[in-house]
């Protein structure tokens, strides 16, 4: 005995579930696959980790030692982002790190992101400005705002902030907020504290 079929009102309700079920889950699990498989093409002369993902435009090149962790994604947007690792440089990239459009990240001795790291759109981070080449180190759990610029030699401590459009010319302290231009630095603490009036 064949089941009953469905009336119109529930056959409907099974089409829009079908269709919200491909929505939230095939077509990212799909645009994923692409992004994974765009990365693997851009970064081919990197060692990368495990689902790195691009989703737009990356122009990748790599010359010295580069290196990118796990699940790192870069987003896409108006414009591509780039990463460069010239000759005898070294460029390492922690796990699960973000990128989003029109970031730009040059290593001409040394340049090291930390794990869980997001960067914001604009964003500049390179070791050698025309006067000078230094190391720059950022680590982990740092979040830089759109248009921040990162100078050569400065380290960024866990956890703290670039506000957006500051320039970085010394050291940020971890858990600090650095903001302006030159960035000063203040604890995330005082910065809580002062919002909450306590």
């Amino acid at each position: 005995m064949k089941p009953p079929l469905p009336s119109r009102g529930e056959a409907l309700q099974m089409a829009r579930a079908g269709l919200e079920l491909v929505r939230t889950q095939v077509f990212p699990r799909a645009e994923r696959v692409v992004a994974v498989a765009r990365a693997r093409w851009l970064f081919r002369t990197f060692r990368t980790g495990r689902d790195v993902a691009a989703y737009g435009p990356v122009a990748a090149r790599n010359d010295g030692h580069a290196e990118l962790g796990d699940k790192l994604t870069f987003l896409g947007g108006m414009l591509p982002t780039s990463v460069v690792c010239y000759e005898h440089a070294r460029l390492l990239v922690g796990n699960e790190t973000q990128f989003n459009y029109g970031v730009s990240v040059e290593a001409w001795e040394s340049v090291q992101i930390g794990a869980r790291c997001m960067f914001a759109s604009y964003v500049r981070v390179s070791d050698r400005d025309g006067q000078r080449i230094a190391p720059i180190i950022i680590e982990d759990d740092v979040w830089v705002a759109h248009g921040a610029i990162l100078l050569p030699g400065v380290r960024i401590g866990a956890r703290s902030v670039v506000s957006a459009g500051s320039i970085v010319s010394q050291d940020v302290p971890p858990d600090s907020l650095a903001m302006g231009n030159p960035a000063r630095s203040m604890s995330l603490d005082l910065v809580a504290r002062d919002a909450t009036g306590t």
